[in-house]
């Protein structure tokens, strides 16, 4: 019955972070709480009986993986997370303690019965390691990346029909394809609605997120481009929103669209999002944007085309 007692442990722990992520005590995106938290969530089992887990290859792969799922589960239904928020966590969280978890069994076979019975007395020290790093973490300048990410589409109406349903676009409810992120509760767009005096757009989503946006450049009929107010934005709807816009992990630099005219009554119009990630997860970070963004841009392009051309 111990053995099971590290799930326990390994849930109760990371949820022990996700608090201390809420009073920003460490930041969601850091190497601490995307790495570190299920690094040792994948050694805590050993912690309590090292003898079953190094005896079982299943056991050391299958106790840290339902770990993952429980801790995030209940972040879920403690509404510290949203759906978009575990579609971010699941990866790292489940495959990291999985490998730590397999690779420490390793070691554990290879040594020296003594020295394999005192495992789980001499290393309680490493489950404090998130906070240490946590906390240094917080003052080392994050890595700043830009990106582009575009979609082109052509549509069968003229670039001047085109261009008077961008700033205040129509509503594309029924002609929205849902994909798989939608399913994962990432937003769709609704409408945008612009208002001339102030220079702004509304941007409307189906989970109740409200985009304040401002024209910053416009070429009529070729080119216009939008910068988001991130304060000035209704974002309490979406955890995954509040995480990456409002502690400035992403920042969209620009969002413009680009008219070309085939003919008299074709025209290619284009969607690039300029943005920048900032994060100590580089890679991991260019990776879930660059593929939530593509999605996103596809869907609108084609429920546009949809909508103008009707």
């Amino acid at each position: 019955m111990k053995k099971y007692y590290g799930i326990i442990f390994a849930v109760v722990y990371a949820m022990f972070f996700r608090i201390l992520v809420q009073c920003n005590i460490i930041e969601f995106n850091s190497v601490g709480y995307l790495l570190i938290v299920p690094l040792i969530m994948g050694y805590l089992p050993f912690l309590l009986d090292p003898q079953v887990f190094a005896n079982s290859c299943l056991k050391a792969a299958l106790f840290p993986l339902i770990s993952s799922f429980l801790f995030l589960y209940f972040a879920f239904t403690a509404k510290y997370e949203d759906l978009g928020c575990l579609v971010i966590l699941l990866p790292p969280y489940a495959i990291v303690s999985v490998l730590v978890s397999l690779i420490f069994r390793h070691f554990i076979q290879v040594k020296i019965e003594n020295k394999k019975k005192n495992t789980n007395r001499n290393n309680l020290f490493i489950i404090v390691i998130p906070i240490i790093f946590g906390n240094v973490e917080k003052y080392i300048e994050k890595q700043e990346s830009n990106f582009q990410v575009s979609q082109t589409i052509e549509i069968d109406a003229p670039r001047e029909f085109i261009w008077n349903n961008l700033a205040s676009v129509p509503v594309l409810t029924n002609y929205i394809d849902n994909s798989l992120y939608n399913y994962l509760v990432f937003p769709n767009p609704v409408k945008s609605e612009y208002n001339s005096k102030t220079n702004t757009r509304l941007g409307y989503f189906d989970n109740g997120i409200i985009l304040n946006e401002k024209i910053i450049e416009s070429d009529e009929f070729k080119k216009m481009s939008f910068s988001i107010n991130v304060d000035k934005s209704e974002l309490d709807n979406s955890q995954t929103f509040k995480h990456v816009l409002k502690n400035k992990n992403l920042v969209f630099s620009s969002i413009t669209y680009q008219l070309e005219p085939i003919n008299k009554s074709q025209t290619k119009l284009t969607l690039v999002c300029d943005y920048k990630i900032r994060t100590n997860v580089p890679f991991y970070g260019e990776f879930c944007s660059k593929n939530i963004i593509s999605d996103f841009e596809n869907k609108l392009l084609n429920a546009l085309k949809k909508r103008i051309e009707k």
